[in-house]
């Protein structure tokens, strides 16, 4: 794959990540997210289930997409060594 489209991808990662982190932070101050965390209180109360709310798991999408589009930009994908061919 060429240079060009690896940093493209890795990119649209960091975008993606950067979005993703946002919209958990604006869910986490939405109504909607202090009623789920009502509710899984709540839940978590009666039956002692773990269970993850959507602006945490916003988050940690969010935090695998950066950290994967840094690997991506510093690390990149190296092309595999030509092996030589014997002449016979």
């Amino acid at each position: 794959m060429h240079r060009f489209f690896q940093l493209l991808i890795a990119l649209v990662a960091f975008g993606g990540g950067l979005w993703f982190i946002y919209g958990g932070y604006e869910r986490s101050l939405s109504l909607a997210a202090k009623a789920e965390t009502a509710g899984v209180y709540l839940k978590t109360g009666i039956d002692g289930k773990t269970r993850v709310l959507t602006h945490h798991q916003y988050y940690g999408i969010g935090a695998a997409l950066l950290l994967g589009s840094f690997w991506w930009f510093w690390k990149g994908h190296t092309p595999a060594k030509r092996s030589r061919r014997r002449r016979g």
